[in-house]
């Protein structure tokens, strides 16, 4: 067995297999990916039987026995030792909606409004987080990053306060030396910021929301769009944790800096520039959270294929099966149905796998297809099947990760968010370019595409992972035209919301088929090859990458 990982360039030889000699029976495989059978899953996952597909519920319980049972058929074995469920301990907190924020500045105290100005959220498990006042310090981004020659913290004392933070990290336009220019990089999630925030001693933070730096709009908190319960793996624990956290409002975050005396649009262009901008703004605040916390279980549903040369050495095929469930506050309809977001990756799940099971043999390596649970919540379910998979990381291959895919007919390119990272990207490419396709970066990377999907927690463990989605080319993309209007109708209409539902007569099944069937065809020589991608030299992963591997 070949056990180096590669080292730049293209995985030329990845591209031979073992059913170039039998290429009748790698095409019927290809070709059982349909549209009709995709349809018939999408519409069964996404319909009002199913409630939303929440974790922890009645949907949840059918969606699971739904998967077993389609894995059962398409003729592929159960991923786990003990069947196809991966049981998840999780600590569920619901928040009371009577949460608060209010500063004092000068003996004068002003609240804001919850929902309209900010939502707060629990720190632990515990569901109680209540902040009495705690200074409130601005910190501009909340990095500390001195491969960068930036670190928001230098002489900024943060112990007992609550810390104000901005979303994302710094750019200057122009200058891709600066952090990764467009790129982000693991400082800009907010888990870190969080964790990197309470190692300093601060008790709470408040997350400033622009649509700009999140990539969707304040009404999705403002709603209950993104839920009112939060997920916590039961076993976590251990390091510094705040009590509570805060995201609010631009034109809150406005209104709180003005009432401090200070202004806002200064501060954080100076907070965009360099370091050190950030200031104890003279005030203090109060942030209440109270929660209820219930112990519950949820399951990840995993099947594989057993390799025929390499067992041990496997390829990992994930889509997350949860969605948000059922807004109980909501006027009319109440269930948010998630048909695009993501029975469409769930029921690509489903039908790889029965293309893997009617190869003529089963591919050189093993290949697990994982259905994920609460990806909605924090990719949790993906965190936990890359620290307890029965492939160790060392032997994982790759992580191929389905998510999101529009129903907008046949498209001409992949768009694959963190374009470049890892040799992952080269089977892809030769995959789509067999349909007539070709891959593409994702236009906008500041947002953070890269990390908000089960592709990361695998990246950060070291093992090569991709998302990758059907979509026009950039310059179909242009004002005006009818496909961007398609996806814009869709992020402002239907994303976490209850017109996200399967509809036969609009739903354009053409670019869903030749989606899958790329990831079908990538997996697969990954499968049959005996070498080991890597990721690009410069990214932390690759460090993490060569060090297991080295084992």
């Amino acid at each position: 067995m070949k056990k180096a990982a590669l080292s730049g360039g293209a995985i030329i030889a990845l591209s031979a297999n073992a059913f170039a000699a039998d290429p009748e029976g790698f095409d019927i495989a290809y070709q059982s990916i349909t549209a009709a059978d995709l349809a018939r899953h999408i519409e069964t996952l996404a319909s009002d039987e199913y409630e939303g597909r929440a974790p922890g519920t009645a949907g949840e319980e059918k969606t699971v026995a739904y998967l077993i049972d389609g894995f059962r058929k398409a003729g592929v074995r159960p991923g786990m030792r003990n069947g196809f469920e991966q049981r998840i301990p999780f600590a569920e907190v619901t928040r009371d909606p009577a949460f608060a924020l209010s500063m004092t500045m000068d003996g004068a105290t002003s609240a804001f409004e919850p929902f309209d100005d900010f939502v707060a959220f629990a720190g632990d498990a515990s569901g109680k987080g209540t902040i009495e006042n705690a200074r409130l310090v601005f910190a501009g981004y909340g990095i500390a990053a001195p491969e960068y020659g930036w670190n928001d913290y230098d002489n900024l004392d943060v112990d007992g306060a609550i810390v104000v933070l901005m979303r994302g990290e710094p750019m200057r336009e122009g200058d891709d030396a600066f952090f990764m220019g467009r790129e982000l990089t693991e400082h800009y999630h907010m888990d870190a910021k969080f964790k990197l925030a309470a190692s300093k001693g601060a008790v709470g933070a408040i997350l400033i929301h622009t649509e700009e730096s999140a990539g969707w709009p304040w009404s999705l908190l403002q709603s209950g769009g993104s839920g009112a319960t939060q997920f916590f793996l039961a076993a976590e624990g251990g390091g510094a944790q705040m009590k509570s956290s805060a995201q609010i409002s631009e034109p809150a975050a406005k209104a709180l800096f003005a009432k401090a005396g200070e202004d806002y649009d200064a501060l954080t262009e100076a907070a965009r520039e360099a370091p050190g901008a950030g200031r104890d703004l003279g005030a203090t605040a109060r942030l209440k959270f109270d929660g209820a916390t219930r112990r519950l279980k949820s399951s990840n549903v995993v099947a594989k294929i057993v390799g025929r040369e390499a067992p041990d050495e496997c390829v990992v095929y994930t889509a997350h099966w949860d969605h948000i469930g059922v807004n109980r506050d909501a006027e009319g309809d109440q269930i948010n149905n998630g048909a695009l977001d993501n029975a469409t990756g769930t029921a690509a799940l489903l039908e790889i796998a029965e293309a893997y099971a009617k190869l003529p043999q089963a591919p050189r390596r093993s290949v697990y297809f994982v259905a994920t649970t609460a990806e909605e919540k924090g990719l949790f379910g993906a965190k936990y099947f890359a620290d307890n998979s029965p492939c160790a990381p060392e032997k994982m291959v790759a992580v191929l990760n389905m998510d999101s895919h529009f129903p907008f007919g046949s498209q001409k390119a992949m768009t694959i968010p963190g374009f470049g990272y890892s040799e992952v990207q080269d089977e892809f490419a030769k995959a789509a370019k067999r349909i007539g396709r070709v891959i593409q970066a994702d236009s906008n990377p500041e947002v953070g595409g890269f990390f908000r999907n089960d592709a990361h927690p695998f990246a950060q463990r070291g093992v090569p992972a991709i998302y990758a989605v059907g979509s026009p080319l950039d310059s179909e993309l242009t004002e005006g035209s009818e496909i961007l209007q398609k996806y814009v109708d869709y992020v402002t209409n239907k994303y976490h919301k209850p017109a996200d539902e399967y509809d036969p007569a609009t739903w354009d099944m053409a670019g869903l088929v030749e989606d899958f069937r790329i990831f079908f065809d990538a997996g697969l020589s990954l499968a049959e090859s005996d070498l080991f991608p890597n990721w690009r030299y410069d990214l932390p992963y690759r460090e993490t990458r060569d060090r297991m591997m080295a084992r």
